[in-house]
């Protein structure tokens, strides 16, 4: 299970593999698996011939892995999920293979123990899958006192997968009886007693600015639960307007003050105080990028972040990143190098080591272990920092989490989507390659 975003000592359980301490796991997820062994020299394939291709290659096996190049010694690629019916461009033999590796997308190749031959055309959902009128993959469920967590085995008996305590949060994939007994699925596949969990309401209906041509622009949010608007940019009872709303968005017309006289107008004699909202503030592109290059800003201090072509901006959003101190979101500037579909976050190895992960659905109360599964949208830019979706918490436009930059549902699944590395259909997790680098991220 990865753990948290933060600066310390954590197991990582990540694409099937184990590493404890995390900071000498990342150096050897991140260098070892970047580190591509050299290219095997291959004889001619007769599959090479598109025309002797099968249309499309069932994958028989969960989170099957995709290599760079057709040999096992080639770094990931990335994960794909079992039923999907992929695309298969091209064929090679290659080391670590008993069968012929197909090239399944750019630089995408399994090797052909992990599939079967189709004359079906490609199909295969995007990954994770959201129904219509979702915001989430899931419901999410949280645990609400300590109780077990256990897996249904052939013959219809239970074995325990281990303890859980109160604030496991994980996807529900539905309610099963089992010799009576009442229980969540979780979309790992176990099975959690059902008197122990609340579906949480906490899911944040959050969305953020699609701006056309960079406009409107600067914008603001509301960040305050109520906030007065104003006929002046004054705080007197007798310029008061109205309310506005918590994450009411608006464009920034005037800004005058400073501190507590610090009022912003969003509208002809309409202004509201500073201290009520979160506003955007132009962000130049970095050294080295190219023309109309998309690149993403996240400001700790306003607690946005800002989608970018070039010099365009053309999404803005409220974050919740790290809490100040031992938590504070590392500042820098970085690429995505992996994007995963939903993925654990937990401290429950680290007992030493304790709080709510990324706000938590406790935030603000005594520290507690946590365990949070199933996390959406997950894109990694520095070792475990990363942009992702959060169910726990709508406490957006405020600094709440152990490092990560949360999103909320709609958020994160719009940058998902918009950045790079790509997500082919059927991919739970894609990392970068040569000829396809990840998004650039600037932490301010």
């Amino acid at each position: 299970m990865l753990s948290y975003c933060g600066i310390k000592r954590r197991s990582i359980s990540f694409l099937g593999t184990t590493l404890t301490p995390w900071v000498g796991a990342l150096v050897c997820l991140i260098g070892a698996d970047r580190a591509s062994a050299e290219v095997v020299a291959l004889p001619p394939s007769p599959y090479e011939s598109v025309a002797t291709l099968p249309a499309s290659v069932e994958v028989m096996k969960e989170h099957s892995l995709v290599r760079l190049s057709p040999t096992n010694a080639s770094r990931r690629r990335g994960e794909v999920m079992k039923g999907a019916r992929l695309p298969a461009l091209a064929a090679s033999t290659g080391p670590g293979c008993s069968r012929v590796w197909y090239r399944v997308h750019d630089d995408s190749w399994i090797c052909g123990e992990d599939v079967k031959a189709s004359r079906l055309p490609p199909s295969a959902p995007r990954y994770p899958i959201v129904k219509d009128g979702e915001l989430t993959p899931w419901p999410y469920g949280f645990v609400r006192e300590p109780t077990v967590e256990y897996r249904l085995e052939g013959g219809g008996y239970l074995s325990e997968v281990r303890d859980v305590l109160e604030g496991f949060g994980f996807g529900v994939d539905g309610a099963v009886s089992v010799g009576g007994q009442a229980f969540y699925r979780t979309a790992e596949g176990n099975l959690v007693p059902r008197g122990a969990v609340g579906i949480t309401g906490r899911v944040s209906e959050l969305a953020g600015v699609a701006l056309v041509d960079g406009k409107p622009w600067p914008m603001g949010f509301v960040n305050s639960k109520v906030a007065s608007t104003y006929m002046k940019p004054s705080r007197r009872t007798a310029d008061r307007l109205g309310k506005a709303q918590r994450f009411t968005p608006f464009q920034v017309l005037e800004e005058t003050g400073e501190g507590r006289k610090r009022f912003v107008r969003f509208d002809e004699n309409a202004w509201i105080a500073g201290s009520d909202v979160r506003v955007s503030t132009a962000a130049p592109p970095p050294e080295g990028l190219g023309p109309g290059q998309r690149w993403i800003d996240v400001d700790t201090e306003e607690q946005i972040v800002t989608a970018y072509e070039g010099a365009t901006p053309v999404y803005v959003t409220l974050i919740s990143s790290g809490r100040r101190g031992p938590s504070s979101t590392i500042k820098g500037t970085f690429r995505i190098w992996v994007k995963v579909a939903a993925i654990a976050m937990d401290n429950t190895d680290e007992p030493e080591e304790t709080g709510p992960a990324d706000g938590g659905p406790d935030a603000g109360e005594a520290p507690k272990l946590f365990s949070l599964h199933d996390v959406p949208w997950t894109q990694f830019f520095y070792e475990n920092f990363a942009l992702h979706g959060v169910y726990w918490h709508n406490g957006f436009g405020n600094r709440r989490s152990h490092g990560c930059v949360n999103l909320s549902p709609r958020d994160a699944k719009w940058f998902y989507e918009w950045t790079l590395p790509r997500v082919p259909d059927g991919f739970w997790a894609v990392h970068t390659s040569p000829n396809e680098q990840g998004t650039l991220v600037r932490v301010r």
